[in-house]
């Protein structure tokens, strides 16, 4: 599994912990990931071309897989990040029983900052992921 991907499940396994509102779509179906991917590029695009003021308030994951045909969507609220993030900088020290690093204070200070648009976007041999403030 890839470390940006293993990042991403870290982050919503924590949440999941704070919460037990959250909500995860799986969806089983290869013709529509391709489709569902294109959206929310073109989404993503007039978020970033739009200038206003407004602050991000929602944290969003696609990651599809194309071999087996699975799209899992993600939508968070942003204060319910942040506390995620903060409860991981109190509970583990700085790469805590993880095989990959993850600073999650620099990530914390980043979404505080960052405007509405694109934060990541992966694509490997198996997956294909975007991470965005809405």
């Amino acid at each position: 599994m890839p470390v940006r991907l293993k990042i991403l499940f870290v982050i919503s396994l924590v949440l999941l912990g704070l919460s037990s509102c959250l909500v995860v779509a799986v969806e089983k179906d290869s013709g529509r990931g391709e489709a569902a991917l294109t959206r929310a590029r073109e989404r993503i695009l007039s978020l970033t071309q739009d200038y206003s003021s407004s602050r991000p308030h929602r944290l969003k994951i696609l990651v599809y897989d194309p071999d087996e045909g699975q799209l899992v969507r993600i939508s968070l609220p942003l204060w319910l990040v942040k506390k995620g993030l903060k409860q991981e900088i109190r509970e583990t020290g700085p790469s805590d029983n993880l095989d990959f690093e993850f600073e999650a204070r620099a990530f914390t200070r980043a979404l505080s900052v960052l405007p509405r648009g694109l934060v990541a976007e992966v694509w490997t041999d198996r997956e294909k992921v975007l991470l965005w403030l809405e």
